[in-house]
């Protein structure tokens, strides 16, 4: 079964939440939950493009690495999302 930019993103938004990285707590480790043959492929930096440009996630550029967190100012849309796509 071939995975979608959508499966990506929800892997992201789920690690994200669970963790709690809203705003000013962010993590470098986003990518080390996906499957090893899906971390440097196009359709993951494409997952993480679309999630930027929505403003879901706010990247920061730290320690040489770039590091996410979610927006709070998207709280609502985000844990929507969650709730509906997301949870199991």
């Amino acid at each position: 079964m071939a995975v979608t930019k959508e499966d990506i993103k929800k892997r992201i938004i789920i690690k994200l939440v669970r963790w709690r990285k809203w705003g000013g707590s962010h993590t470098e480790n986003i990518l080390k939950g996906l499957p090893a043959h899906l971390r440097g492929e196009r359709i993951t930096k494409k997952a993480l493009k679309e999630l930027e440009k929505a403003q879901w996630i706010i990247p920061a550029k730290k320690t040489g690495e770039i590091h996410y967190s979610l927006n709070p100012n998207k709280t609502s849309e985000i844990l929507q999302f969650y709730e509906n796509y997301c949870k199991t």
